[in-house]
């Protein structure tokens, strides 16, 4: 479902603006720990509560082995993997919103309001929420969007995502408001370019823009889109359902920290089983997880490839396949001595590589292996990177959000 009024600036050909840095104008909120026994979370999520955990930093490749204390503050998390319906909806949202301000241009699809102002709002109550604008069977929309298409379909050189966000600055640099465009349809070639000697055909073509793969992990975005998906994500998430009371804080969606994505994988796995990961199993014995079980056996799990989102049973904080399945883009740029350095604290290692720079300083984390993985990669323990630039068929990704504190009646006696 789209929301009902977003600014757009009308541009140049086959991008949207997204400014995130409105709220600035906003009058600042106090904030205020919750004081119930529990806590409403936005739809689709679940809450972790703050705590402290003992992370073990690798024994692959060049990672020191060692251990590190960290403290994290709670959030919520996704219960599942984006899905390639949540995705498909951020594209068509690109492209409707494309297809208005470039393209079709009508006066009926936007609002009143600040009708003098640079930015025109669209009115998305005057577009199907069950069918994007621009799969219209209208002759005349179709006849003007025809710039948009490409061999019959939309072209997706054009699904351009713009938008305006505050990147951090590094090596003494001050932070600086940037405007950033991403092209943003997932790379379906990926099946094929993964495994060129295998027969994937139906996957690349079907798995994206098929039905029946809708609540399958969207696969083949890269880090930059699945940050792309968290910015849209977060300028949408107001009109939606959602706790009042939760929304009251704007609250941003964001890739998860290396270290929320451990805390949430980890459960209730204690300090002295830290070294004793086992690929869970259900009372009957059967593997809880999507992965290669040994060469050439990937379907003892139930599957040749993905599996539905809401597979196998989930862990305590109620979230699924945190292991297998698909691995994930977390927030963290990839430093084989990372945790010797960040802080304990609410860790988290920033770095926004250019377009130009080298792949080593591109390097973002991956976490929790996938359904064409071997169980090692699966552990929570175990940390593996790929550049941010480049997509696979074996990584999705999940959002977090920060969560208020919840007051304990240890804390509310004071």
């Amino acid at each position: 479902m789209y929301p009902k009024y977003i600014p757009l600036l009308l541009i140049a050909i086959s991008s949207c603006i997204y400014t995130s840095c409105q709220a600035q104008n906003n009058k600042t909120k106090r904030v205020r720990a919750y004081n119930r026994n529990s806590i409403p979370t936005p739809e689709g999520m679940a809450y972790v509560p703050g705590g402290s955990i003992v992370i073990k930093y690798n024994t692959q490749n060049s990672d020191s082995t060692g251990y590190k204390q960290v403290s994290l503050s709670p959030f919520f998390i996704d219960k599942t993997e984006v899905t390639n319906r949540q995705y498909r909806e951020f594209v068509n949202w690109v492209i409707d919103s494309i297809a208005v301000t470039t393209y079709l241009n009508d006066d009926k699809y936007f609002t009143d309001r600040l009708r003098d102002s640079t930015y025109r709002y669209i009115n998305w109550d005057k577009i199907d929420n069950n069918k994007p604008l621009w799969r219209s069977n209208d002759v005349d929309i179709q006849n003007k969007l025809q710039p948009m298409f490409a061999h019959g379909d939309i072209d997706q050189a054009k699904v351009n995502f713009t938008y305006t966000r505050l990147k951090r600055g590094v090596k003494g640099q001050p932070d600086e408001y940037v405007t950033e465009t991403v092209n943003i349809y997932p790379d379906t070639k990926v099946w094929a370019t993964d495994f060129p000697n295998s027969q994937n055909d139906i996957m690349a073509k079907s798995y994206f823009t098929s039905e029946a793969y809708d609540d399958y992990p969207v696969v083949g975005v890269t880090w930059k889109q699945a940050m792309a998906y968290t910015i849209w994500r977060t300028n949408t998430a107001s009109n939606r359902k959602a706790s009042k009371y939760i929304m009251s804080y704007d609250l941003p969606y964001t890739l998860p920290s290396e270290a929320q994505w451990v805390y949430a994988a980890q459960g209730e796995i204690s300090y002295e089983n830290i070294d004793s990961f086992r690929i869970p199993r259900d009372k009957k014995g059967r593997l809880e997880a999507n992965f290669k079980q040994d060469e050439g056996n990937y379907t003892q799990d139930g599957s040749s490839y993905t599996m539905h989102v809401m597979s196998y049973s989930p862990n305590e904080f109620g979230l699924h396949n945190m292991y297998g399945n698909v691995a994930e883009w977390v927030l963290d740029a990839y430093n084989e001595s990372a945790w010797a350095f960040v802080h304990d604290q609410n860790p988290v290692l920033l770095y926004e590589a250019a377009d130009d720079e080298p792949h080593i300083m591109k390097r973002k984390v991956v976490r929790g292996g996938s359904w064409k993985d071997n169980a090692q990669s699966l552990s929570p323990y175990t940390r593996n990177f790929e550049v941010q630039d480049v997509p696979h068929s074996y990584i999705g990704f999940r959002c977090v959000m920060p969560a208020p504190e919840i007051i304990t009646k240890k804390v509310e006696s004071r």
